[in-house]
């Protein structure tokens, strides 16, 4: 039986290696079939807009210089994509996934959470594409 000292050991050992610094990314999450843009690493508010569509608050937002929004989730992203002709193998261009979410789902809302947070998101931060060949079934062997 291990004490709580030698696991705590164990953890450190695990996790000894290079951590490196947070990254804004964009990624497919296969489990929860949802596309997220994270552009700063820190405590969340989702807010929905709509079906498909939330938004990430820093959770502790005071006016301090940084985002009060730091991301967004497309939610149901691989059945949106193939409704939508976006080819799965190959990464998406995710200014055209936010225009398919504005045509699926239009009102002010949806436009101001797309024009007013995501867009910029993408845009300041470089993020300009997805992979989500995650989506795509895989072989069985």
């Amino acid at each position: 039986m291990n004490t709580s000292e030698e696991i705590g050991g164990q953890v450190r050992a695990a996790l000894a290696g290079e951590s490196g610094d947070f990254r804004p990314c964009a990624f497919f999450d296969v489990r929860l079939d949802c596309i997220r843009v994270i552009v700063r690493d820190c405590s969340v508010l989702e807010i929905r807009i709509n079906e498909a569509l939330t938004v990430l608050e820093d959770s502790y937002y005071q006016e301090s210089g940084k985002r009060r929004y730091i991301g967004f989730t497309i939610k149901g992203a691989a059945h949106f994509c193939k409704r939508n002709g976006f080819d799965l193998s190959a990464p998406i261009d995710i200014s055209r996934l936010l225009d398919a979410v504005l045509a699926n789902f239009p009102g002010r809302l949806a436009e101001l959470a797309v024009d007013g947070i995501a867009r910029p998101l993408v845009e300041d931060t470089n993020i300009d594409s997805v992979d989500i060949s995650g989506a795509l079934p895989q072989p069985a062997y």
